[in-house]
């Protein structure tokens, strides 16, 4: 044993306090606080999903533009029903869809999240 101070290796490491939140964290933490605060709860879901919580349940029609190979991005095209079909999504619409299959009206809620979109 040596004279020296001891270590616990066990404990957890103090965070750094380098950096700081980007600036679109910030707001859209804030945008969050605002709506929590007046009654309305956060709902996420993946962002990569079927064709059918995509563009199928929200009634887009299949000559819709936003089906095409170049404004969304597949991921698994099926040679099967185009409701088989994995992409990226295009908007947060599909956690809409997932929220309504769970719960029962009325529905307050907000969907901020990552959509994929070429523009």
């Amino acid at each position: 044993k040596s004279g020296g101070p001891t270590v616990d290796l066990t404990l957890p490491v103090a965070p750094s306090q380098l950096g700081t939140l980007h600036p679109l964290n910030i707001v859209r933490q804030r945008i969050v606080q605002i709506f929590e605060r007046i009654g309305f709860m956060v709902a996420d879901g993946p962002e990569i999903e079927t064709d059918w919580y995509n563009f199928g349940a929200l009634n887009f029609p299949e000559n819709h533009p936003a089906r095409e190979m170049q404004d969304t991005f597949f991921l698994a095209k099926s040679g099967g029903a185009q409701a088989d079909d994995v992409l990226l999504r295009t908007h947060t619409s599909n956690v809409q869809i997932r929220l309504m299959e769970n719960q029962a009206p009325p529905l307050r809620a907000i969907m901020p999240g990552r959509v994929y979109r070429n523009e």
